[in-house]
């Protein structure tokens, strides 16, 4: 048992020493979960699971635990344990004897560490009644691991072969827990075909760093120290690298003579033509290649469908849980981690009148004799939102229960429905699972054991149809958050990136980096985007157009300014007017759009003179049914903080609307209101939409209806009821 600890602040804490080309590692319990992982009751456990580098050996270890508990474990006695891979690594005493909120520090031997790993931590009650499972006294005990915890690692990185069959590695690894930093070395000047090679290559290495995030500082010269990749166009060779044999597009892998135990990633070609061919090969068929190197020309896969992205689930049939990940990570013991499934949609769905999408739950349960199904259930948390409750054994209302006894069936065959709100569906969603199984009366909470049989079925489906692709624009949000109007194919073949004509080291790291974040958001490199300068800008006038560079160099970002929803010059800050309240009442509402301006232009006003970034969007100037957005800034450090903003999830929920300003850490956003909204409606949607849309508009449109309605039948029965008096009247004489 442990005393309590006082962590040094994070960025002071101790690094350790004496490791020959060592590195450290933090891995954050924030990072994995952002929030805080909880056990309740006299008996509990819980768990999460953590990657690392497959090409790490790891040299020391320790864990800094933070955590609280409740006034029942305060007057009480109980230990927490900390299990790696099964293996016990510590434990505290909580109770009587420390503070309900507590810091603990061991450290553990690095040899229980692999590539996959999963902390286990157990709680157990020692005091009075420690034994007692009750109901009431389950949800009165409870331990909490707050997010602060973490897990320090000193590694020692191993030699690898030259082996273009080990790629991705060692220049990016999927279990790498950290996000990516890879160096690209380019030619001087180089021209937008080359570009367009490097960006094939950063998709893949975005598309191999998830949503951990990639950036790729780029160099015009030189080696870097550590792994990096190398475009060699036309047998320019970097110094002290010897020249691959062979012709054409090619790929090699050969160590870094800047840093020995580094590699280097080579892209060859002749021409800007090989060099594409070569890094397409890369970005799609890496299977192909093996040995040190290897000619690298395979054709490009067909081109994409629209909406066909693989990290995009279907919204045209219901989708299998089993299809989103593992089947295993649902079920038996892994429920103590809270089972999570995560999936992405294509961020322009709309649900029209229906209030989101559904989920058809199977829940798998064993007849584990201490279970009380009764009192147990299963909580649906989608984004850190509850969305359902399910009792494992639901109180079946009468009909629910005659059709039970006529068609008696297995308790596993029943399905919960479960809705997930449209409002609270994202570009990326995770579905978090909680099974809270409660214990008989009177149970021996030593005796608790979890089923292997106890879980999610794989089976179980989500449905998001029927829903429409239907949006408006210009809408940063979903720019930043999926690369989205671009990303509706996949590949990119309605896109084309506008460089400077000498671009900067800053503007082409940022380049890379965004099409990292959109290789991330599809599951899909790109390769059929262009590159062009701005003095060719007319060549891809029918393309969507993404603009990037500095203020100085970046020609259109001055030629285009007007179309921005705020203008910035050294000495003032305007914004474009919103819509009057008249032209409100005529532009129809979109549920996704901001509920106010936003503060750009007082961010700005108050940070003139320094650095900024910026993000404007509008319909182009070369064809109005093509979107732009610009990337732009003052300053090249500015510039890549911008690109480096877009693959921070937390940063990201910041942008919105049709203008976005940056300034250091801090960001806000501008919208004017104006937009066009693009898709299609089914009929009765669209009239529900606009009904929705123009309310004070519809009201006087019914009330003018009931009165032309009760007018006409007032005149009709008046006309009607003479005619009948005319006609007797008639008759009688």
């Amino acid at each position: 048992m442990l005393p309590p600890f006082s962590a040094p602040p994070m960025a002071a804490y101790p690094m350790f020493t004496g490791v020959a080309e060592g590195r450290s590692q933090l891995i954050r319990l924030r990072d994995l979960r952002s929030k805080a992982l909880h056990l309740e009751g006299a008996v509990a456990e819980v768990g999460i699971s953590f990657t690392t580098r497959q090409d790490d050996a790891f040299v020391a270890a320790r864990m800094s635990l933070v955590f609280s508990y409740s006034n029942a474990v305060a007057r009480d006695d109980g230990e927490l344990q900390v299990f790696l891979n099964n293996e016990p690594i510590g434990s505290v005493a909580l109770g009587k004897a420390r503070g309900p909120k507590s810091r603990a520090e061991f450290t553990f031997t690095p040899a229980l560490l692999s590539t996959d790993n999963r902390l286990q931590f157990r709680f157990a009650l020692k005091g009075q009644g420690a034994k007692a499972c009750t109901l009431d006294r389950d949800r009165a005990i409870w331990v909490n691991i707050e997010p602060a915890t973490f897990v320090y690692l000193s590694t020692t990185r191993l030699p690898t072969a030259d082996d273009l069959a080990s790629l991705p590695r060692p220049f990016a690894d999927p279990k790498d827990p950290l996000p990516l930093s890879l160096p690209f070395v380019l030619p001087s000047d180089p021209e937008p075909g080359v570009l367009q090679a490097a960006g094939m290559a950063a998709g893949y290495f975005g598309l191999i760093a998830g949503n951990k995030g990639a950036s790729f500082p780029v160099q015009y010269a030189g080696l870097p120290a550590g792994n990096a990749v190398v475009l060699v166009a036309g047998g320019n060779y970097p110094p002290g690298v010897a020249a691959i044999p062979g012709e054409g597009p090619r790929v090699a892998v050969v160590a870094n003579p800047s840093q020995v135990d580094s590699k280097l990633l080579l892209i060859i070609g002749e021409n800007a033509e090989q060099l594409q061919a070569a890094a397409a090969t890369l970005a799609t068929s890496p299977s192909r290649l093996s040995g040190g190197w290897s000619a690298a020309n395979a054709p490009l896969p067909p081109p994409r469908q629209a909406y066909d992205a693989p990290k995009w689930i279907p919204s045209n049939r219901p989708v299998r849980l089993g299809e989103l990940g593992d089947g295993g990570a649902i079920n038996g013991r892994r429920l103590v981690d809270s089972p999570r499934v995560s999936f992405r949609t294509a961020p322009d769905l709309f649900f029209g009148a229906l209030s989101g999408g559904k989920m058809y739950l199977h829940i798998r349960r064993a007849d584990d004799s201490w279970i009380d199904p009764g009192n147990s259930r299963v909580f649906v948390d989608l984004n850190q939102r509850t969305v359902g409750e399910i009792p494992l054994e639901p109180k079946l209302k009468v009909l629910s229960r005659l059709k039970e006894w006529l068609l008696p069936g297995n308790a596993e065959d029943r399905v919960s429905q479960v809705l997930l709100p449209a409002f609270q569906l994202q570009s990326q969603n995770h579905l978090d699972f909680l099974f809270e199984l409660r214990a008989k009366v009177n149970t021996d909470c030593e005796m608790l054991d979890w089923s292997e049989r106890t879980g999610i079925d794989p089976d179980s489906t989500i449905d998001l149809s029927p829903v429409a692709h239907f949006a408006a624009f210009p809408n940063l949000a979903l720019f930043a958050n999926a690369g989205f109007p671009f990303t509706r194919f996949a590949d990119l073949a309605t896109t084309a990136f506008v460089m400077p004509q000498a671009s900067s080291a800053e503007e082409v790291q940022s380049f890379l980096n965004l099409l990292g974040m959109m290789a991330d958001a599809t599951g899909v490199p790109p390769t059929r985007y262009k590159v062009v300068d701005a003095a060719q800008v007319d060549s891809v006038a029918d393309r969507d157009l993404i603009v990037i560079g500095l203020n100085s160099t970046q020609p259109l970002l001055k030629r285009w300014e007007s179309f921005n929803s705020v203008h910035i010059t050294p000495t003032s800050v305007t914004a474009a007017p919103g819509l009057s309240f008249l032209q409100r009442q005529f532009q129809p509402t979109d549920p996704r759009a901001p509920y106010y301006r936003g503060a750009a232009p007082e961010l700005a006003k108050a940070n003139l003179g320094k650095p900024y970034a910026f993000l404007s969007s509008f319909w182009s100037p070369l064809d109005a049914d093509r979107l732009v957005v610009m990337v732009g800034g003052t300053q090249p450090a500015a510039l890549v903080d911008m690109s480096n903003h877009l693959g921070d999830p937390e940063m990201v929920a910041k942008v919105q609307g049709d203008f976005y300003y940056l300034t250091g850490s801090k960001g806000e956003f501008y919208t004017s209101g104006i937009r066009k909204f693009v898709g299609g409606l089914p009929i009765w949607w669209r009239i529900q939409w606009l009904a929705g849309s123009f309310e004070l508009a519809t009201f006087i449109c019914v009330v003018c209806v009931i009165f032309i309605f009760a007018v006409t039948i007032e005149r009709f029965s008046a006309h009607r009821a003479n005619r009948l008096l005319s006609r007797t009247l008639s008759d009688g004489s």
